[in-house]
């Protein structure tokens, strides 16, 4: 995996684009090695060493959970921070930022989350198992709060105009009904 990081060097992009590149690859590298080390932790110490206090009906599906989601999003930063190369070797695009927020720190946070909870499983308590819980836990409330909430509680046209009316001051009313009556004077000519 240290191929594209001898290429970003000989790349013949802007300064931005090679930066990115290296910012890109040194992140995902790190990723990559925490959740291949978080991973390899749990398998050695609470699945080997203490086999026989592991509930295997409890334990292989979190495990396989955790290192799943933790792979699937890894492998989804990896599509979007990846730079493209030209046939000579010369960098095209220095890949996706990485360090932007939205979807792309949404999966930094999923695979933090599950590095945390193989690596304390596996050396301190089962009990650290319940953290996986706060990614359900924050989709739901962004889904509550940014698709279904408004969805629900979203006023119709009428109630809006009259919410807007019942708010308005002395002044205001008196200028809207000012423009209503020149334009009803308008349409009646």
């Amino acid at each position: 995996s240290r191929a594209p990081a001898s290429l970003v060097r000989r790349a013949m992009a802007g300064s931005n684009a090679k930066k990115r590149a290296e910012d890109n690859v040194r992140r995902l590298l790190l990723l990559q090695r925490a959740i291949n080390i978080s991973a390899g932790t749990h398998g050695v110490v609470r699945l080997g060493l203490y086999r026989a206090s592991t509930y295997w009906l409890f334990h292989y599906p979190l495990f396989l959970f955790a290192f799943g989601a933790a792979q699937f999003c890894y492998k989804s930063l990896v599509v979007v921070g990846t730079p493209s190369w030209d046939t000579n070797g010369a960098l095209v695009d220095g890949g996706g930022d990485l360090t932007l927020t939205g979807l792309t720190s949404y999966y930094h946070d999923i695979i933090y989350v599950c590095v945390f909870c193989l690596t304390s499983t596996s050396l301190v308590s089962d009990w650290f198992w319940f953290l996986i819980l706060a990614i359900p836990a924050f989709a739901t409330y962004k889904l509550w709060k940014d698709w279904i909430l408004p969805w629900i509680f979203t006023p119709t046209s009428d109630e809006a105009e009259q919410m807007n009316r019942a708010n308005e001051t002395k002044e205001q009313r008196r200028k809207r009904e000012r423009s209503e009556k020149r334009a009803g004077n308008k349409r009646g000519r």
